[in-house]
């Protein structure tokens, strides 16, 4: 029988612990080098856990080291190269992007959500751009404008959400990604004579 957790994230954490296994496999081309992913925090991140103010707003004492060591463990886990990276200033933000040379993106960007100039460049990408979300912002009553643009958007796992949003990234790189895509058919011409 079927007992139901206070907590579901407990399930979506084991899934992801007996699915990461098959994505580490899936995580290196035939007998090619592994995925390359970039891992990119944005404004305030580096504060965020280091102060009383900052724990109380985000009800969590995790600083960046402790992000930092989860998303090097998931990368351990799917067997892939990750690159993390942490930027206040905008533009620097949006240089690294344009810039990256990693298979797929994952990127919280915390105090630039608002930014529709971010929104934009990532718009322009042509790889995947998953973002995330240590806590759930949209039970606080905010929006990220990159969400719009993103492949994907995970929110409220805590440091879960980054090995998440890292499964979801290297998934989107692999060919069985496109398996149930529909792509609707051409509107027909009329007959001729009609």
């Amino acid at each position: 029988s079927w007992k139901f957790l206070p907590r579901p994230l407990h399930l979506i954490g084991v899934s992801c612990a007996r699915s990461m296994a098959a994505t580490a496999a899936e995580a290196t081309t035939a007998g090619g080098p592994r995925r390359r992913l970039l891992v990119l925090n944005g404004q305030g991140l580096d504060v965020r856990g280091t102060t009383e103010e900052t724990r109380i707003a985000f009800r969590s004492t995790a600083v960046l080291a402790d992000y930092d060591r989860r998303i090097h463990s998931a990368a351990e886990e799917l067997g892939v190269q990750v690159e993390h990276v942490q930027i206040n200033d905008l533009a620097e933000f949006i240089a690294r992007l344009q810039g990256a040379t990693e298979d797929a993106i994952v990127i919280n960007p915390v105090g630039l959500m608002g930014s529709q100039e971010l929104a934009d460049c990532i718009a322009g990408l042509s790889k995947p751009v998953i973002e995330v979300h240590y806590g759930n912002l949209m039970a606080k009553g905010k929006t990220s404008k990159v969400s719009a643009v993103c492949r994907a958007f995970i929110c409220g796992a805590k440091l879960e959400s980054y090995a998440l949003g890292m499964r979801a990234a290297v998934a989107a790189l692999e060919p069985s990604d496109a398996a149930f895509e529909y792509t609707p058919p051409a509107p027909s011409e009329p007959a001729a004579g009609s």
